[in-house]
């Protein structure tokens, strides 16, 4: 199961197909949905809007649903909780804003969204990772393998993306995600889905990406990492080919 942001949506849009590769002759189930942030993953908080649910703003679904059912392994990014805006609606449900859930919002559905719900402070890295971490142990204790995505460190927009009064820029929003990713996998056991290293060994303007995402040979190299991480997380891949 992969839970993504802007940039895991465009990087690993074909990540069906890897995992199929990967294990050839086996019927595999990839589920994949918009991140929410790991705060709003508590049963007692609220849903998602239902309205928006209802009306195609957001995916009927929701996350903490899908967590608890049973998957090999599970895959958390910790950017979107410092990069992409914190909504509330009115009647109190909360989600991420993601560009990609954004860009196929009709006028009107942007209308809506602009007077049903205000903007509340983004999470740190380090607060998500905070977060995250009994609900990695709880999905490890269920058998489940969990990994957590590096972010790629090369921004764009460097004007848009420039530190206001009271945060940190996005680069350094980066950096520090990065960072927690890390210091996730030492405390928790969990493996890293390093998606910035390889990436950034060849050069954001070379790949035409940036902590948003890419296509081309950008996605190439995040697929390889995700088939990569396959082999190492998922015990029984191993045992399968070695049997085949």
């Amino acid at each position: 199961m992969l839970l993504h942001g802007d940039a895991e949506a465009r990087l690993l849009a074909d990540g069906e197909a890897v995992v199929q590769a990967v294990l050839p002759g086996r019927e595999v189930k990839w589920t994949s949905a918009w991140a929410t942030r790991p705060d709003w993953l508590d049963p007692h908080s609220p849903a998602p809007p239902e309205s928006f649910r209802r009306n195609g703003i957001l995916a009927d679904v929701d996350v903490r649903e899908l967590l608890a059912q049973p998957y090999s392994l599970v895959i958390f990014p910790l950017l979107p909780c410092a990069a992409t805006p914190s909504l509330r609606h009115r009647d109190g449900g909360r989600f991420l804003a993601h560009r990609g859930l954004r860009a196929g919002w009709t006028p009107r559905m942007t209308a809506l969204v602009e007077a049903e719900c205000t903007e509340e402070p983004s999470l740190s890295p380090s607060d998500a990772a905070v977060a995250l971490e009994p609900l990695i142990e709880r999905l490890q204790a269920r058998g489940s393998s969990v990994a957590v995505c590096t972010a790629f460190r090369h921004v764009t927009e460097p004007l848009h993306h420039r530190s206001s009064e009271g945060t940190v820029s996005l680069r350094e929003a980066v950096r520090r995600t990065n960072l927690e990713a890390l210091r996730l996998s030492r405390r928790t056991g969990c493996f890293v889905f390093d998606i910035d290293r390889p990436l950034a060994q060849e050069g954001g303007d070379a790949v035409q990406a940036d902590c948003f995402g890419g296509g081309g040979r950008a996605a190439e190299l995040a697929l390889d990492e995700l088939a990569a991480l396959i082999m190492d997380a998922v015990p029984d891949v191993v045992d399968h080919l070695e049997n085949a």
